[in-house]
């Protein structure tokens, strides 16, 4: 990310001493990369809007340069003995230190995967103490208590180069969740949810029923549903039969919280190093998944930048309202007289305030934060204690976030587009081609490393080439069958449709599909596959 990128920069506030002096011009200030312009918008319009309106009480953390220098985060959650651990390890092809698998609840302590050029445990007070790294708020955000039970780790994994995986404990029932934890589960994630760029929820295929708890948990994520996925572990143990009922008591579940009309794609498999069971007719099935759930993995890195963009302007949006609203409730408040009362009745009519403020300032309705959630923020906070000590809406901030809504981003995003040579993604060559992954006897493309990038001419002719001598396949039904027989029958089915590919995980030693698809994908395993490497996965 090292292209110049240009933004207008409104001059800072000075009283005129001479009416007479000409006023100067905005200048034009130059940033090195994407992530620098991000900072520089963060730092100087939409930070000190937040801290003076009490942002980081209602919604996430306040945010530091480390969190836009970050190399993109892969957040896992789930109950015990899900196969959290196990799943890290199956993309990193190798153990880390600090890992614990066991049927029992064995992790018990957040721990953060990361690059590094030997395999080596770290502290978490140590790393939580280096301020270039995106954990640094979490010595002031939960203390000691929290920092005992958080590490960290390098090791020198391919995978690992492109993102940060987070470990979490699972999560338990009862008291040993909620009280005998010295440090509260549900805001921790509600620290990591917006600083992730994915969010994997893991599932037992053998105990899909939600606790309490973990629907708390689950409840926290809500605003960041286009980062979660959801994966169903162990599902080759079960037969045919009992996978399809589980599956649909999932999806139920998981629609009663998860808010939304459209069903949620789960990924059935088996993610782990170990072979499928074998005589399961479903394996290409957990294949296919394996591959679809892998290639998501592998487009984090490659997205990471657009996705900051995006979660910068999401956030843009909620500043202004909650600008708008403490404006709102500041402006209510009587001069004389009983304040509490009056208080109170805007806390108990706070849907009234949202409306008002929608209809007056004519925002939608889908930039409004959770009115239940507002409302107990606001009863609860001790920085909400009194309306009338609300800080005055200064207009030249309003108009600060709108210039970052309608130009500033803007203009990043043209400067992101106009990257020449085919944006972030260094060019094609014949020594790393792109990566695939084959499954039942197709490969899958991995997406390209920019989506902001146009294909090139000569890469579309060779395409072009390329199909225009492929040769047609035979329409099997086109002539009737030789004797007359039937066109239906199980002999000539099985003649017109092809063998499907054996199952390449269940001769395989420790690594399987799991070696299989992670060398397509990420270029790591045999030295016949060492040739197939490409960068494109190793971050932007």
């Amino acid at each position: 990310l090292s292209c110049p990128v240009y933004s207008k920069v409104a001059p800072a506030a000075v009283e005129e001493t001479d009416s007479r002096m000409p006023k100067k011009e905005p200048v034009a200030e130059i940033f090195e990369s994407v992530s620098d312009g991000l900072k520089q918008l963060y730092r100087s319009k939409i930070r000190p809007i937040e801290e003076a309106y009490k942002f980081g009480e209602f919604y996430s953390p306040y945010m530091n340069d480390s969190d836009f220098d970050a190399k993109p985060m892969v957040l896992l959650l789930g109950q015990y003995s899900v196969g959290k651990t196990s799943f890290i390890r199956y993309l990193l092809e190798s153990d880390f230190p600090g890992m614990h698998v066991g049927p029992e609840p064995t992790t018990d302590r957040f721990q953060a995967i990361m690059y590094g050029a030997a395999a080596r445990e770290l502290p978490g007070n140590a790393l939580a103490s280096n301020p270039d790294t995106p954990f640094y708020e979490l010595s002031r955000c939960f203390g000691n208590a929290f920092l005992s039970k958080f590490s960290g780790c390098e090791v020198p994994s391919l995978f690992a180069r492109g993102c940060t995986l987070i470990d979490t404990p699972g999560v338990l029932s009862g008291r040993k969740q909620t009280e005998d934890r010295l440090y509260s589960y549900e805001d921790v994630v509600r620290w990591f949810a917006p600083r992730a760029d994915l969010i994997l929820l893991m599932f037992d295929a053998h105990k899909v029923d939600i606790s309490d708890e973990f629907k708390r948990v689950i409840e926290v994520l809500q605003g960041h549903d286009d980062k979660v996925r959801v994966v169903m572990n162990k599902a080759d143990s079960l037969s045919p039969e009992e996978l399809l009922r589980v599956n649909s008591a999932l999806s139920w579940s998981l629609s009663r919280i998860l808010r939304s009309p459209e069903s949620r794609r789960v990924y059935v498999g088996s993610f782990w190093d170990a072979p499928l069971r074998h005589g399961n007719f479903l394996n290409p099935l957990f294949e296919s998944e394996a591959v679809a759930l892998l290639t998501d993995l592998a487009a984090v890195p490659r997205n990471c930048t657009v996705g900051r963009i995006n979660a910068l302007v999401a956030r843009t949006r909620r500043v202004r309202v909650q600008a708008l609203l403490l404006q709102h409730l500041r402006a209510e408040m009587p001069k004389v007289g009983s304040k509490d009362r009056k208080q109170r009745e805007l806390i108990a009519g706070i849907e009234d305030v949202f409306y008002a403020v929608m209809k007056r300032h004519n925002l939608p309705a889908g930039d409004f934060p959770d009115v239940s959630k507002f409302r107990h923020t606001l009863a609860t906070s001790e920085a909400c204690r009194d309306f009338a000590k609300f800080k005055k809406l200064d207009p030249r901030s309003l108009d600060a976030l709108e210039a970052i809504l309608s130009t500033d981003v803007a203009q990043l995003m043209e400067r992101f587009d106009a990257i020449p040579g085919g944006g972030l993604a260094p060019a094609a060559t014949e020594a790393s081609p792109s990566p695939s992954v084959h499954a039942g006897g197709a490969p899958v493309a991995v997406p390209p490393m920019d989506p902001w990038a146009a294909a090139s001419p000569a890469a579309a002719q060779a395409k072009e080439a390329a199909a225009a001598s492929t040769p047609t396949p035979a329409d099997p039904w086109s002539h009737p069958p030789p004797g007359g027989t039937d066109p239906w029958s199980a002999q000539s089915l099985g003649a017109a449709l092809p063998e499907s590919e054996p199952n390449r995980r269940g001769a395989g030693g420790g690594g399987g599909a799991g070696s299989a698809v992670l060398d397509g994908l990420f270029g790591v395993g045999s030295a016949g596959a060492a040739q197939s490497r490409s960068p494109s996965c190793a971050g932007p």
